[in-house]
């Protein structure tokens, strides 16, 4: 079983919920980044949370520890807000 962990300095500095976190790598759109310094794979998902908000949530993949990290979450910036409309956003 996956487990998620969180920075939560960057959560509360963007007035963002772990469960909106969550409901946006749920159910969002994601694109990939490039690695981390570490080398561990990172997806950026965009999405809405239950509440119409449009949120961004980073994620680190750390396989080893089957561990998924929540690195980033803020409001959408306008370069994702438009992968919602390029990707289709149903």
């Amino acid at each position: 079983m996956t487990i998620t962990t969180y920075n939560h300095e960057s959560l509360q500095r963007h007035g963002v919920t772990p469960e909106e976190a969550d409901e946006v790598v749920a159910f969002g759109k994601w694109v990939e980044m490039t690695p981390s310094e570490r080398g561990n794979d990172r997806l950026m998902f965009v999405g809405f949370t239950g509440e119409g908000r449009l949120v961004e949530v980073g994620v680190e993949y750390f396989d080893a520890e089957d561990r998924e990290h929540i690195f980033h979450a803020d409001d959408a910036t306008q370069q994702y807000a438009r992968l919602l409309t390029e990707l289709g956003y149903d």
